[in-house]
């Protein structure tokens, strides 16, 4: 299989450079083919998690091998490995109906996704497609490799992508916050047209109004090809609902699918979640910010002295 150099460049105070302390590295060596297998998951069936067997082809694309490291300066270090292209381990994907709008490029790599859905974290972007919960707690398993202080950040130094993804506590803490922020998965109902079928990936989109679409991962009984007599047919799915942090849906990983009927009629619509509200967050002061409770107390006139007092108490008498 052919394929292309991606590297991690890992940053610390002290022990990295050319002969780097292995409790440095070894923790991200560990975490990363699950991270990458996530990504990958995300990247074409918008789920992180996606139940059941893993496509082969997906499996490949982030199937990466690590080539060596070499030293950036005395607090660097790169970790180099070989990745495949998108095209070359999942052609398949790409010799059909492109099901996402967003679906990643033939000559893309897990890397270049990795790196976009850093940068969506970092900014906090609460529509990404990027990443769903399931990514996102995945993001918050860094955080003692930086909050012990043994590295500083991580970041993909050729990784293709408008924006650079860093890995830091920062990031670790906004993929926090986005997690707890994101609406919890509830059952729902959504009657539409079956408009779309992807056998390979399980993926099925129903229009619910013009313009108005909900994506689906078929997670029900049976293969995904049982279902081809709803298609482009009025039905009605069952399943559990995925939302952004936003509160927008991301997903519906459907379990039943049937013929819509009349009383279906209430269920045309595209279900939306209660975002929850980061109370922590929203008491955090900012730099050089005084409390609520400062700017009350400055407004409260200070206590009346003794004279004041017993004067008042005479005009009362």
């Amino acid at each position: 299989m052919n394929t292309v150099e991606r590297s991690f460049r890992l940053e610390a105070k002290e022990g990295l450079g050319t002969r780097p302390r292995p409790e440095l590295i070894g923790p991200v060596l560990t975490h990363l083919h699950a991270t990458l297998q996530d990504t990958v998951r995300m990247g074409f069936l918008h789920s992180s998690r996606a139940r059941g067997r893993v496509p082969a082809q997906l499996k490949a694309a982030a199937d990466v091998r690590f080539i060596g490291h070499s030293a950036d300066g005395e607090t660097a270090t790169l970790l180099h490995f070989a990745v495949p292209d998108f095209e070359t381990a999942a052609p398949e994907v790409f010799r059909r109906h492109r099901l996402w709008d967003d679906c990643p490029e033939p000559r893309q790599t897990v890397f270049e996704l990795l790196g976009a859905a850093l940068a969506d974290v970092a900014a906090r972007r609460e529509d990404s497609n990027r990443f769903d919960p399931g990514l996102l707690r995945r993001f918050v398993r860094y955080r003692p490799l930086f909050a012990r202080g043994h590295l500083t950040r991580i970041t993909l130094p050729d990784a293709r992508v408008v924006e650079p993804g860093v890995l830091n506590v920062d990031v670790t803490t906004a993929a926090g916050e986005l997690s707890a922020r994101t609406p919890a998965a509830q059952r729902v109902r959504v009657v539409g047209r079956l408009d779309v079928m992807g056998a390979s990936q399980g993926v099925l989109k129903l229009e619910v109004k013009p313009g108005q679409v909900v994506t689906g991962l078929w997670e029900g009984e049976g293969p995904v090809e049982a279902l081809k007599e709803y298609f482009n047919r009025e039905v009605v799915l069952e399943g559990m609902a995925v939302y952004r942090p936003s509160g927008s849906l991301l997903r519906v990983d459907v379990q039943a699918v049937a013929m819509a009927a009349a009383a279906d009629e209430f269920f045309r619509t595209v279900p939306r979640g209660h975002v929850q509200r980061d109370i922590t967050r929203a008491a955090r002061l900012r730099p050089g910010e005084g409390s609520v409770y400062t700017r009350i107390l400055g407004r409260i006139p200070a206590e009346e002295s003794d004279e004041e007092f017993l004067e008042a108490v005479e005009a009362l008498s």
